[in-house]
């Protein structure tokens, strides 16, 4: 092994362990596992505008900044690429001849004296004493004119000398030049730092990183501080403009930053590390050094040879072996960077699992292939996009599922089993031909205000919560999320996954759970969607870009136009222009699709090419009146695809009209909703077209609208205890706590042919002898009431079914003086629409590059 190898070298770990780098679980390397705060990729982004001007040439506007924030002289500071290059810059600069050097230690201290041809006096560390070097020892050993590297807190081994007695000796020895490496400091909670007597005594410097506690190791800056001869010394060795304009920008900001900032980073670093400690000492043989820095040094008595090459190998997980420090060539010591709990767990089974000797653990097998898509926007088409892969995963011969984490939507719908979930993912289970459950959207969320929604986890509710309530306990949920992953990932071979609305959302994304998180989760590959048909969806692709940190830019796979109107080679110079700034390619243009019917995940208006548009005089003409929370919408898209009548929305009096059919939608919101409706003028042409004797329907929220009453006692939705209805039937409904969830396959009517659907409702109704049970389930329980031509039914999709749409049309038209069409038969075809809409976008999509994304064979 090389004696000067280092941790985080990507490229060969991924070589050695047969993986993508995307693959490898690195705890080789000791930096921030989140990356680059945000603070500095904004101010790297910023200085692409500096970056053709040439930087000052010994970083005098760093050091003016340096001295300010510090408070100590400008002329101590001295900047480099990195804290190593001023290491290697020292023995050069001061022409050492000898150089004390503790070991075991960074091995660039070594490395930087052998270049210069600096004699070395290695004094050995005990473990005992977690590897710290006695400083009496030190003081006595180290000859005239010598120099002596010391590491602050230490490496490998993370322990902290104390400042007074170092500070003591440095001071007893004023001709031997002490260099202390502060490159973990920013991260010992509490420690003393001799940056300050640095700037004093004339024989010591003091070394400090910026690339460990802030992740910017590929920017790279460091700086030392000592007396301002020496430091003179110092700067004349090295070369001009050894700190570029970017890292120069990356310092500024850091040094910017209010102190609160890195107090919460030592926070974190440290509730991690009393983490990582945990496990690793429940490890049989175990033996965990203390540590003050954001790695822990550890050995394991009795575990195999070359453990840290297996881990490696079988299960993707880089640690850093230690045997070719000086002092630790045996006993099987090894370094852990600080990273997640989650991420730590995995490491400690893996460690677990070898020293029992059991062979590969199932933590780190490969993943099973995962495809999400994303948007830029709420309505870029995701859901239909998701559907449409699914279909084509399916079609290829995968067995495919979907999955949605968090899902806002009005439109849901009922499993065989009654759990409740949204639309969207029922219509992706029938693209993928099977059974939907809860698993797939473990998280739904139905507004009920603008600021509030119930909370359904795994297909049952569990209360409603205001926006701000969610946000802070929505991670809660994450565990009911990747136990509903993980269990779908074992039973399928291809996981589509779908995101919510934009991954770009700043203020959203410390508590994401659907989109980037989710994706680093499953780690999936991301198509990012967007609308070209709004305008601007080169922007929206290059800032949500702009907003991603390293570990998203490299989950994305590419870009996806969606629902474009043109000739697509018109956008090449776009295409181009992306994949110059981003390196990632647009991967297809999606035409807009005006005739294939698709579900969508929140859509409440009518499908595109339907409603108005090419009906003919003979339509019958059907009102849905549109309340503020209208739910399950999608009852009456299969309305909308008859060519024999004109579905159209009414909010207002003046676009009443005269229809022949009236429907009352369901809503999530029944009181406020019948409030607003009584507002906008529609209580009065409601009932007018009542006394006329016409047909009205009522679904769920609209049947408990067309009541007498709606008693809340609870306040589940309202903060009445008693709303008065439309009164048109004598039915009264009272909310409870308990949720009715039921998937009726077969419902009598009084129609010759049954219908099917589902219920959601928390309204339990009661009827009066005037308003019998018209519709009936499997087992005899009404589900719909009727007098007259009022119906009302709790039953959402049941005009899905093409024989009882037709007979219930032709039932209405007949009534309203129009000849009925039992010879029409058109098929609400949604199998049917799936592979026509997988058609479309296998054209326009290119799915060898998606296939090889996945490393999949197509």
């Amino acid at each position: 092994m090389n004696v000067f190898s280092h941790g985080g070298d990507l490229k060969s770990l991924a070589e050695d362990a047969c993986r993508p780098e995307r693959d490898i679980l690195d705890f080789s390397v000791n930096l921030r596992p989140e990356g680059m705060p945000e603070f500095i990729v904004s101010a790297l982004w910023k200085a692409m505008e500096n970056a053709v001007p040439y930087p000052s040439p010994d970083a005098a506007d760093l050091r003016e900044l340096a001295a300010v924030h510090y408070g100590l002289p400008s002329g101590c500071f001295v900047f480099g690429n990195g804290a190593n290059e001023l290491i290697h810059a020292l023995p050069r600069a001061l022409n050492l001849k000898q150089a004390v050097i503790p070991e075991p230690a960074f091995s660039e201290y070594r490395l930087a004296c052998l270049r210069h041809g600096t004699d070395i006096l290695s004094i050995r560390t005990e473990e005992r004493n977690s590897f710290l070097p006695s400083l009496c020892r030190l003081e006595e050993q180290a000859a005239d004119g010598s120099a002596v590297f010391l590491a602050n807190p230490s490496n490998p081994s993370g322990g902290l000398l104390d400042a007074a007695a170092l500070h003591r000796v440095v001071q007893s020895r004023p001709e031997v030049l002490w260099i202390i490496d502060e490159s973990f400091m920013d991260y010992a909670q509490g420690a003393e730092s001799l940056l300050h007597e640095a700037a004093l005594l004339p024989n010591l410097v003091v070394l400090r990183s910026l690339t460990k506690f802030y992740g910017m190791a590929g920017v790279r800056c460091g700086f030392s501080i000592c007396a301002a001869p020496l430091a003179e010394r110092l700067r004349r060795s090295l070369p001009a403009w050894n700190v570029n304009a970017f890292a120069t920008a990356a310092v500024k900001a850091v040094l910017a930053q209010p102190s609160s900032w890195a107090d919460r980073e030592r926070a974190r670093n440290r509730e991690r590390r009393d983490d990582l400690f945990r496990r690793l000492s429940s490890l049989p043989g175990a033996a965990v050094l203390p540590s003050e820095a954001n790695f822990l040094l550890f050995r394991l008595a009795g575990a195999p040879h070359g453990l840290a090459a297996r881990l490696l190998k079988k299960y993707g997980i880089a640690l850093r072996d230690c045997s070719n420090y000086p002092g630790l060539e045996t006993g099987c010591w090894l370094r852990s960077g600080v990273r997640t709990p989650e991420e730590h767990a995995l490491l400690a089974e893996a460690l677990r699992a070898e020293l029992a000797g059991n062979g590969p653990s199932i933590i780190r097998k490969a993943p099973k292939p995962a495809l999400m898509i994303q948007g830029t926007c709420s309505d870029a088409g995701k859901s239909v996009l998701t559907a449409a892969l699914c279909r084509i995963f399916l079609q290829d011969g995968y067995h495919v599922a979907p999955f949605k984490a968090q899902n806002m939507a009005l439109n849901s719908g009922v499993t065989a089993l009654g759990e409740e979930m949204g639309r969207a993912q029922l219509v992706q289970a029938q693209a993928c031909r099977i059974d939907p459950d809860a698993r797939m959207n473990p998280i739904l969320l139905k507004p009920h205000s603008n600021t509030g929604s119930q909370v359904i986890v795994m297909g049952r509710p569990v209360g409603r919560m205001d926006a701000r309530e969610y946000f802070t306990a929505k991670r809660r949920f994450w565990p009911d999320v990747c136990k509903a992953y993980d269990s779908l990932a074992d039973e399928y071979e291809l996981l589509c996954l779908e995101g919510a609305g934009s991954p770009g959302e700043i203020n959203l994304k410390s508590a994401d759970v659907v989109n980037m998180n989710m994706a680093r989760y499953a780690r999936a590959r991301v198509l990012l969607a967007g609308d070209i048909d709004r305008g601007g969806v080169y922007a929206s692709f290059l800032g949500t870009w702009m907003t991603f940190a390293p570990w998203e830019k490299e989950l994305l796979a590419g870009f996806v136009v969606n629902k474009f109107r043109g000739d697509p080679d018109l956008l090449a110079p776009a295409h181009s222009y992306m994949r110059n700034r981003t390196g990632k390619p647009v991967l297809g243009v999606i035409p807009m699709m005006r005739d294939i019917n698709i579900p969508e995940e929140d859509r409440a208006t009518l499908p595109p090419g339907h409603g108005e548009h090419g009906k003919h005089a003979d339509c019958l003409d059907v009102a849905v009146v549109m309340p503020a929370h209208v739910s399950n919408f999608t009852d009456f898209a299969p309305l909308a695809a008859e060519p024999d009548v004109r579905l159209r929305q009414v909010r207002t009096r003046e676009e009443w009209g005269n229809p022949d059919l009236v429907i009352l939608p369901g809503t999530k919101s029944v009181a406020a909703d019948l409030a607003s409706l009584r507002s906008a003028g529609l209580e009065e042409p409601i009932r007018r077209h009542a006394e006329k004797g016409k047909w009205l329907l009522g679904v769920c929220g609209g049947l408990q609208m067309l009541g007498t009453d709606i008693l809340d006692p609870l306040h589940m939705e309202s903060p009445e205890e008693r709303t008065p209805g439309l009164g048109l039937l004598e039915l009264s409904t009272t909310f409870s706590s308990a949720k009715t969830l039921i998937n009726v396959r077969r419902a009598s009517t009084p129609l010759p042919v049954p219908a099917a659907g589902y219920e959601i409702h928390h309204g339990v109704t009661s009827h009066q002898e005037s308003s019998p049970p018209v519709m009936f389930r499997e087992d005899g329980s009404p589900c719909g009431y009727g007098k007259g031509r009022i119906w009302a039914t709790y039953l959402h999709g049941m005009l899905d079914g093409d024989q009882f749409r037709r007979a219930f049309i032709n039932m209405v038209r007949k009534d309203s003086g129009l000849k009925a069409n039992p010879a029409l038969h058109t098929a609400y075809d949604l199998d049917g629409a799936l592979d026509r809409l997988a058609d479309v976008v296998r054209k326009h999509l290119d799915l060898k590059t998606i296939y090889r994304a996945l490393q999949l064979k197509r």
